[in-house]
């Protein structure tokens, strides 16, 4: 490398000397640069560090140089970044940002610095890059910053908002965010204030219709009238389910009216979809037209997803009660019924359960296919390993099938204190379990998912295929004096019909909940009020569980709560009474040997407290 070029290296890329000459060999200089770009390139990363540092300590004071300086500042951000060096990657890229004014090296580095902030739990002070230079707000991307300022309490926000008045896009993004969390925080006026400054400036589309709300919002906080509204099948195919659906929506404002006279007067707005998904977009663009607050429904994964996307305001609360599966995560929509997350969570929590508290590690899998369970499935074994637990056996059934014997008798071969044997329903569970017991799983604890507490499973099997089972539940639906109990009672009184098991009312009944409770949480009848209220993920007693929404994923969680099944009842899961009942099956004669034959397969001892 010729002298000029500004540094002298060692062979294996040590610095000889930075000193730039007299005279600038500008050619010299960029090869040295794509000497390091090379590195960099090749996965050389240290080494293209410590090239791409020493040009810039010799360039950055020479104007002739300045563009390859800035070049080398972006080699060096990038390979501190691959080196997992986000300390030392933000100081590079932050320098860079101050020192180029347009071009895409300073997309880039705004973009790698609020990526790098954010990454490492530094929303505060990637939100202030952005309002330091609006102008890199389109490199960021509006939504990513939007999710950043959502990130930020009310203490972060208002220093930020003290800094920098609303006049910017990005500026009216905070305000308005700060003004949201007021309102939540039932500091509405301030709110207004807020509001009010924003809309003398430039705000996106986004902000301008949350801030006219707020600063239009003239009832007091805690009162005024509500419209919620609903996109229900009431006519077509599934005029039935939208039924049921309507009674449960009308149930939940019912109880809310009785508990809180003096608070908000609510009002329902019910629209028919006519079983039609492609009705969706138009009928939430009418209830926008009503004023309403949140929206119940539709009932499709897809409609949901249509339904999201057609809203003018983004903060507008959308909650279907049905949708099985979340398309794509929206700001402000949730479903209750995301199979994924229901089941996942629940194996999770029973896999922890397992090892942590009953202190069994030899574990093994019984999977139907074809009913949608494996991802409970992946999720119990990954929990299992992850806590130190041995996954004995894997076997798969068909469940289209009418004996299973064949898996059920591989998985006994592997001897396991307790299998893990989800099913869909309360009909596959009425297949499976019997089985276990006639095929050798007589003397290891099962733990089943949901529908093994399912009031139609266990209302007809026999107590040896369901005791001292464990069960993950989120409602009972079987034990006297629950909430499920108290909300069928209600929902027969009523309607003057049965509900039997019939959950569909119970998860619109929720989803209403969810709104009403945003309602009071929010303090102002404005979507934005209710959005923000969500956003802090609130533990919600429901019918079907204790819920929590989760914005960052448009899911509705539940907590899992423990039981055995005890004389065909679900219960709270004891440690004890498990141990001492799989001890006692242990040292019992096997039910199925020849009479003739002496006891006990395995020994069993008791696991340490």
């Amino acid at each position: 490398m010729s002298a000029t070029a500004g540094c002298l290296f060692r062979s294996e890329g040590a610095v000889v000397d930075a000193t730039p000459p007299a005279t600038i060999d500008v050619e010299g200089a960029a090869a040295a640069l794509r000497l390091a770009e090379t590195e960099y390139a090749q996965g050389s990363f240290a080494a293209a560090t410590l090239r791409a540092d020493s040009l810039i300590s010799a360039w950055e004071v020479h104007e002739s140089l300045r563009s390859l300086a800035d070049r080398a500042l972006a080699v060096s951000g990038r390979a501190l970044e691959a080196q997992a060096l986000p300390g030392a990657a933000a100081e590079r890229w932050g320098r860079l940002l101050s020192r180029v004014s347009e071009g895409s090296l300073r997309e880039e580095a705004a973009l790698r610095l609020v990526g790098v902030l954010s990454d490492t739990g530094r929303e505060a002070e990637a939100v202030s890059v952005v309002l330091a230079h609006p102008e890199t707000m389109d490199a960021v991307g509006s939504d990513t910053f939007r999710q950043l300022a959502s990130a930020l309490d009310i203490a972060a926000l208002r220093a930020l908002a003290n800094e920098t008045p609303p006049e910017s896009v990005p500026a009216a993004v905070v305000h308005v965010q700060l003004a949201r969390l007021l309102i939540v925080a039932q500091e509405g006026d301030e709110a207004r204030r807020l509001a009010e400054a924003v809309l003398t400036g430039r705000p996106a589309d986004i902000e301008r219709t949350t801030a006219e709300w707020i600063a239009a919002a003239e009832t007091d906080l805690g009162s005024g009238t509500a419209r919620i509204g609903a996109i229900l099948p009431l006519s077509g195919d599934l005029a039935d389910v939208g039924t049921l659906l309507r009674e449960g929506i009308e149930l939940a404002v019912d109880r809310y009216r009785e508990a809180r006279p003096a608070g908000f007067d609510v009002e329902l707005v019910l629209l028919d979809d006519g079983s039609d998904p492609d009705n969706t977009a138009g009928l939430v663009r009418s209830l926008e037209g009503e004023d309403v607050i949140a929206i119940i429904g539709p009932l499709r994964s897809e409609s949901f997803a249509t339904a999201s996307r057609a809203r003018r305001n983004p903060r507008l609360p959308i909650i279907s009660p049905t949708a099985a599966e979340v398309l794509r995560p929206s700001p402000a929509a949730y479903t209750l019924s995301d199979a994924a997350t229901l089941e996942g969570d629940v194996a999770e929590d029973i896999a922890r359960w397992i090892i942590r508290d009953l202190g069994l590690r030899r574990v093994a899998v019984l999977e139907p296919l074809g009913v949608g369970l494996g991802g409970a499935v992946l999720a119990f074994t990954r929990t299992v390993l992850a806590e130190g637990g041995e996954l004995l056996a894997h076997q798969r059934y068909d469940p289209s099938l009418t004996t299973f014997r064949e898996p059920i008798e591989a998985l006994a071969l592997s001897e396991p204190d307790v299998v893990f044997a989800p099913a869909a329903s309360a009909s596959g569970v009425l297949s499976v379990a019997p089985q276990l017991f006639y095929y050798g799983l007589y003397n290891a604890i099962v733990a089943g998912s949901p529908a093994w507490a399912e009031p139609a499973a266990l209302r007809r099997l026999e107590r040896f295929a369901t005791d001292h089972r464990i069960v993950g539940l989120t409602a009972d639906r079987i034990s006297a004096g629950t909430v499920w109990q108290r909300f069928v009672a209600d929902y027969e009184m009523k309607y003057r019909k049965s509900l039997r098991d019939n959950e569909i009312p119970a998860l619109s009944h929720d989803a209403t909940v969810l709104a009403l409770t945003a309602l009071e949480g929010g303090r102002l009848p404005i979507p934005a009020a209710l959005a923000a209220y969500l956003e802090t993920e609130p533990e919600v007693d429901g019918v079907t569980g204790r819920l929590r929404p989760v914005a960052g994923r448009s899911v509705v969680r539940r907590r899992t709560e423990l039981r055995m099944l005890v004389e065909g009842r679900p219960v709270a899961a004891d440690r004890g009474d498990l141990l001492t009942w799989l001890a006692g099956v242990r040292a019992a004669p096997n039910p199925f040997a020849p009479r003739d034959t002496v006891t006990a397969d395995t020994t069993f001892r008791m696991p340490s407290p």
